[in-house]
């Protein structure tokens, strides 16, 4: 009866999505409160069954009903909030929004999905691009970019933008629950591009390494931080944009390399600072000064 509930209740929301579509500026906020509690309430229920296909039914329901609502609301100003599980990250410019968000297997594995939304401008119209998790396929991840057909599945949730000389750099922060012994984190360079969103850049400078995006992965018994400071305060009360986060070390000197083992040293944090376009490594950061308990990152949500 519950599954056949279900069943009525995706198939009466994905049909009221293209109704309320046929006219943006007739759909009222009282209407789209309703359409974003409405997915909120399926994205809660996908973690319900205790079968992974049913998991992924759901999560195809609720795809396809984001996806409405994302193009009725082209023009990118409604933020979403109700719908708690997912994150949607607007670009500060407004010119576009990554969607992310991830369906945990019972494996201890998770599967990852998404959508850049483009807003509609004088060069072009309104886009809206699904991102396929092509984690388990992917070859020498940190040395490549990747476009949305070929995504490194990841939970986003920070969207940093700066500007140099004249030129947006856009970098996205995000956790990957990748199987049931590690986490990652991912510090992920994003372009978009006149043929589409690019993730991945050569924009890097860690000790003679230029990788394409960095990704550090540790115990899934413990949580890293990693997270963006605008104003960091470095020598003589001077301040730059900087990535922060926990240098990681194995528990021991024998498990080098099994990342299942690898935790956060106490007070030990890293850096990435932002230097004439690039993200340049910088060891053994004083973080005092920025560690406090309400910038403490937070994962994404636990499972209801």
């Amino acid at each position: 009866m519950l599954r056949k509930y279900l069943l009525w209740f995706f198939a009466g929301l994905l049909f009221a999505i293209p109704v309320l579509a046929q006219n943006q500026q007739e759909v009222t906020v009282s209407e789209f409160a309703a359409l974003e509690d409405s997915l909120h309430r399926m994205a809660m229920s996908i973690i319900e069954p205790r079968y992974d296909q049913e998991r992924l039914e759901r999560n195809a329901a609720f795809e396809a009903a984001l996806r409405g609502a994302l193009l009725l609301d082209s023009a990118l100003t409604n933020r979403f909030d109700s719908v708690r599980t997912v994150s949607f990250l607007h670009s500060p410019d407004g010119r576009f929004r990554i969607v992310s968000w991830y369906v945990p297997l019972l494996s201890g594995h998770f599967r990852y999905f998404g959508f850049v939304q483009v807003a509609p401008s004088l060069k072009q119209p309104a886009q809206l691009i699904p991102l396929t998790d092509m984690t388990a396929n992917i070859t020498q991840v940190s040395a490549r970019e990747l476009g949305p057909d070929e995504w490194y599945g990841a939970y986003y949730y920070e969207l940093i933008h700066l500007r140099h000389r004249r030129h947006d750099y856009y970098t996205l922060l995000g956790w990957k629950g990748d199987n049931p012994a590690t986490r990652k984190r991912v510090i992920e360079p994003f372009v978009l591009t006149e043929s589409g969103p690019v993730f991945g850049a050569r924009v890097f400078d860690s000790g003679g390494r230029q990788p394409y995006r960095v990704i550090f992965e540790y115990s899934a018994r413990v949580s890293m931080s990693l997270r963006y400071h605008s104003d960091f305060v470095v020598k003589r009360r001077r301040t730059v944009p900087m990535i922060i986060f926990d240098r990681l070390s194995p528990t021991h000197e024998s498990l080098r390399g099994n990342f299942s083992q690898y935790v956060p040293e106490v007070n030990v944090f890293d850096g990435f600072r932002f230097d004439d376009g690039r993200w340049v490594y910088v060891p053994d950061v004083d973080a005092r000064v920025a560690i406090d308990p309400s910038l403490k990152p937070l994962n994404p949500p636990r499972n209801p």
